[in-house]
């Protein structure tokens, strides 16, 4: 228990410290929160006893393995013919390159475009899966104390939200016009990214607690204390969204909050008359706080879709237009994982003086960098991780942790939708938060009655 628990902390230790070192996005710092979230993964996951792991399932197992297995197929050489059908186009160019260097044609060769770059992405990666394994574990392991598992994703989220909240009212103290809030993140959205994960959760506890208090009819001071404290952190981390001016964020916020609250109150009977009376008093209440807190500069954003500093809407569709076209190029075996800027510049046609190194999609991105094959086994990880999230959420219903399962879905619907247009999984803080959660949500441990 003490090696657990040793784990756990330097798990937590590592993801606040990607967060507070923006994100995680300079390698140098990154690298030391990889080491601690690998090493608190794999210290968690050795320690457990075969009869106090988790229940396996080899289905889940088996496509993360054969993710990484395709992620490291394309990084390791390989014979000129096998690539040259897996991946035409790379065949192609680096032939070319080698007749006009002097150098074996036939040699064999990796099919990601940039070799260095997947190496690279892929210790992004590599702790993301120890995370998902070892968060997987610890809900299992304390299912009757399921809180403790997402309490670090929502501390650190919390204490960003206060942290933006302060920006934003500093900023506006001294006059600055547009400003937005984004904690210790370089990226507005990506700050918004990690707070719009954890709101569903804490709305969905602070709910829980108020209909178990209304279901005894009686309410202890223990339960009215921590409602009352959910509660107040869920306002900081909306405000936190909102300030941040991230209108992708905001909205698929919004989107998650009412997918929760259509599954809360479909969960409860008509003959709960006590629940009932008061079933309208939150969402009415949202409505308001949605419709009146947001600043100016937020409204204005919404307004005008085609305000945008940085990368503008019309070069964001630029972008994936030339992303297709790559796409298309690389259908099968994708271009490699991390090698999307290297194998874009022939493609480029918006941005020509900037750096384009993300697709401002994680679907295309991934389906660019992966290939069809490798998008595949992505998507049917992800549809089984949603799967056996439904599970409990439609049919589980006297589950001890269904509202813990709802608040989960809540955080995998927000961040699919904001992926449309941003690039939240490829920060390594926000994919390791997420990877956590996600961990959690498909443990056998959220099962358990």
């Amino acid at each position: 228990m003490v090696i657990r628990w040793i784990a756990y902390c330097l798990m937590t230790a590592s993801l606040a410290a990607a967060v507070v070192l923006q994100g995680g996005v300079l390698p140098e710092e990154w690298e030391w929160s990889a080491l601690g979230l690998s090493t608190g993964a794999v210290m968690w996951v050795c320690v457990s006893r075969r009869g106090g792991r988790a229940p396996g399932n080899a289905w889940g197992l088996a496509m993360l393995v054969a993710l990484l297995g395709w992620i490291l197929l394309q990084l390791v050489p390989l014979p000129a013919g096998l690539v040259a059908w897996l991946s035409p186009q790379h065949w192609q160019a680096v032939t070319e390159g080698r007749q006009l260097t002097g150098q074996a044609a036939g040699a064999w060769m990796a099919l990601s475009v940039s070799p260095p770059a997947t190496l690279e992405r892929l210790l992004y990666v590599l702790p993301a899966m120890a995370t998902f394994i070892a968060a997987r574990e610890m809900t299992w392991w304390l299912s009757n104390r399921l809180w403790i598992v997402v309490a670090p994703v929502v501390g650190i989220a919390w204490l960003e939200s206060l942290l933006g909240i302060v920006q934003f009212y500093f900023m506006r103290t001294e006059g600055r016009a547009a400003v937005s809030a984004t904690g210790t993140y370089v990226n507005r959205n990506h700050y918004s990214g990690l707070l719009e994960m954890v709101l569903p959760l804490v709305m969905v506890g602070a709910i829980a607690l108020w209909r178990q208090n209304m279901a005894r009819h009686s309410r202890t001071d223990g339960s009215v204390i921590s409602a009352t404290i959910l509660l107040g952190v869920s306002v900081c981390v909306l405000m936190g969204v909102m300030l941040s001016l991230s209108r992708m964020g905001f909205i698929s916020t919004l989107v998650a909050v009412a997918v929760i609250l259509l599954i809360l109150f479909a969960s409860k009977g008509s003959q709960d008359l006590r629940w009932n009376k008061w079933i309208w008093v939150l969402p009415v209440g949202l409505l308001a706080f949605v419709l009146l807190l947001p600043s100016q500069e937020l409204t204005f954003r919404l307004a005008d879709l085609t305000a945008a500093e940085g990368v503008t809407n019309d070069a964001r569709i630029g972008i994936w237009q030339d992303t297709l076209r790559m796409t298309s190029d690389y259908r099968l075996a994708g271009c490699g994982l991390g090698a999307y800027e290297q194998c874009l510049y022939r493609y480029k046609t918006v941005l020509p003086l900037k750096t384009v190194d993300y697709a401002h999609n994680d679907y295309l991105q991934i389906l660019a960098e992966l290939g069809v094959v490798g998008a595949a086994l992505l998507a049917l990880l992800a549809g089984w991780m949603v799967w056996r999230l439904l599970k409990v959420v439609v049919w589980n219903r006297e589950a001890k942790n269904w509202h813990i399962a709802v608040g989960l879905l809540g955080a995998l619907v927000v961040v699919s939708l904001h992926s449309l247009t941003d690039f939240n999984l490829y920060i390594p803080a926000n994919a390791a938060a997420f990877a956590w959660l996600a961990g959690a949500a498909v443990s056998p441990g959220l099962r358990r009655y």
